[in-house]
């Protein structure tokens, strides 16, 4: 198949912003980056962002990504037409993709996606509910309108920016099309919040989960083993169950504590 000129520079001017993580559960999903780094950046134990500034992207920043992840779609399934595959992203189209150094990181990541056929999308980066209701909701009526065949949207939050909102305001995101959220719980131990510099409580923990359950949303809970340490190895344990308990999410996930070199802790 022909590989011009005029298509490598068409390739070299779409791509879209992608952050630095995802949850693994994630692996196999659309990626949009809706905000910029975390906006709280002071917990211990991530190095995920830190000397990143946190920011707010624009709603017309974000449809332009939208648009140009669904140009980038659209052309990887003309490349399985003109090589004989009826739009079909096979084995033979990935190959064609990765063997080509002029496709980017969002060609790949974007053939990923569609090779899979999971139908998921995942938000990064760390809290896009702290975007105002209003913004968020027209990016996420824009990304269902470009991308009918995602079947479910996904995003990391924070419990301290949940209670900030309104039931009825996480009802509005929810109908907008975002299905599930993704919450560092980590502990229930008030002491290991502190310790950890969390900036979040127990309490606030169960009030946004069962905010976000009452909005019609999937919740998924990240519990971190290790985190109390020796010091407080039973209390973490206790109520951190105690706090799952009394929130009941859709999903509890394990991340056990690792300390490499780049964690502040």
């Amino acid at each position: 198949m022909a590989n011009t000129d005029q298509e490598r520079r068409k390739r070299s001017n779409l791509s879209f912003e992608l952050g630095p993580i995802r949850p693994p559960n994630e692996a196999r999903s659309l990626l949009l980056r809706f905000t910029r780094n975390c906006p709280w950046n002071q917990c211990l134990f991530c190095p995920a962002y830190k000397g990143k500034k946190f920011s707010l992207r624009s709603v017309d920043e974000i449809k332009k990504d939208i648009q140009a992840a669904r140009d980038i779609a659209d052309e990887i399934k003309e490349i399985s037409w003109r090589l004989g595959y009826s739009g079909e992203v096979n084995d033979e189209v990935i190959s064609y993709i990765f063997a080509r150094a002029d496709y980017n990181e969002c060609y790949r990541m974007v053939a990923v996606w569609l090779y899979y056929g999971t139908g998921a999308c995942f938000l990064q980066d760390a809290d896009n509910l702290l975007m105002k209701t209003d913004d968020l909701v027209e990016a996420l009526l824009f990304l269902r309108e470009k991308f009918p065949e995602i079947t479910r949207i996904t995003t990391y939050s924070r419990a301290r920016t949940v209670v900030r909102k309104s039931v009825e305001s996480l009802k509005r995101i929810r109908e907008a099309g975002l299905d599930r959220v993704h919450i560092g719980l980590e502990s229930g131990y008030d002491p290991v919040f502190k310790f950890m510099r969390k900036g979040v409580s127990a309490a606030q923990h169960i009030e946004a989960g069962r905010k976000l359950i009452e909005a019609g949303m999937e919740l998924s809970e990240y519990v971190m083993p290790g985190l109390g340490g020796q010091r407080w190895w039973r209390e973490h344990a206790i109520e951190t169950a105690k706090v799952l308990n009394q929130i009941n999410p859709h999903f509890i996930r394990l991340r056990s504590l690792r300390i490499p070199k780049r964690v502040p802790l």
